[in-house]
């Protein structure tokens, strides 16, 4: 585990440089980055009809959204398209050959993309921050420092959920459609499709046992201070469980998948 975690840096900064040579890519994704400001879009519609709900206002949808907009892109889930791009077409077998687990391949890629994606967004969202009015956030070092480790899990969360569904791959082609499924269903309990504080309570109960949470909706509420104590823990409990029980999963799947893997092409 030593050798790599000294090898991260210069996997990610490889990735990073990659990532900079295709800059039509890079600026295809900055335009794609706002599409959670979609909903924003809707539920300001909402509000400028019927009113806002019982204990939001249009401010609280701006800061909600915008914080949304940042966890949407620093997600890890993208990983599950790649493995199933390598699996299909027999890379992977380049990648076993390598000194370092595929896992950790895929994760540097990752994170190398993420890291010029967002020096092109973060900017830009603390510009709106500062010029839009209605955009507010209750600020300290303490609140700072739980939103940045609340953030990490999120990404660790959704890194490692994605790949365990990568793997799925290794025994069906239809990982992408398993994948769009559960996703598709996250997004609910997410918080994406709407705040879960506005979700009925089955589903906001369900929801808070659920790692959909972790990766969005439980920073944002984290960020926008609308957590208490026991309730922060407990979004960090949770993610923790989920975090540990992706990982057992994904060892317990690539040990019995790999097994099966026969490359096809490459």
């Amino acid at each position: 585990m030593r050798e790599v975690l000294t090898a991260y840096p210069s996997l990610v900064r490889s990735a990073t440089l990659v990532a900079t040579t295709y800059r039509g890519r890079v600026a295809l994704s900055v335009l794609t980055a706002f599409f959670p400001l979609l909903m924003l879009a809707v539920w300001l519609t909402v509000v400028a009809e019927g009113g806002p709900p019982a204990g939001w206002s249009t401010g609280d949808f701006l800061s909600y959204y915008a914080a949304a907009t940042l966890m949407w892109n620093l997600t890890g889930d993208r990983v599950v398209w790649q493995w199933d791009a390598d699996m299909r077409s027999g890379d992977l077998s380049v990648r076993l050959l390598r000194p370092v687990h595929p896992f950790h391949q895929y994760a540097t890629g990752d994170l190398g993309q993420r890291v010029v994606f967002l020096t092109v967004l973060v900017p830009a969202l603390v510009l709106a921050a500062l010029l839009v009015p209605g955009l507010d956030y209750p600020v300290s070092p303490g609140r700072v420092a739980a939103v940045a480790a609340a953030m990490a899990l999120a990404y660790a969360v959704s890194l490692l959920m994605a790949s365990t569904f990568a793997l799925i791959g290794f025994w069906s082609t239809q990982t992408a459609n398993a994948w769009l499924l559960w996703w598709g269903l996250g997004s609910f309990a997410s918080g994406w499709i709407a705040p879960l504080a506005l979700m009925p309570d089955w589903l906001r109960t369900a929801a808070l046992m659920l790692p959909f949470r972790t990766a969005m909706g439980f920073p944002v509420e984290l960020l926008m201070g609308r957590l208490d104590a026991a309730q922060t823990g407990y979004g960090f409990a949770v993610g923790l469980g989920w975090l540990a029980a992706f990982a057992l999963l994904y060892r317990v799947a690539w040990r019995h998948g790999v097994r099966r893997y026969q490359a096809v092409a490459g």
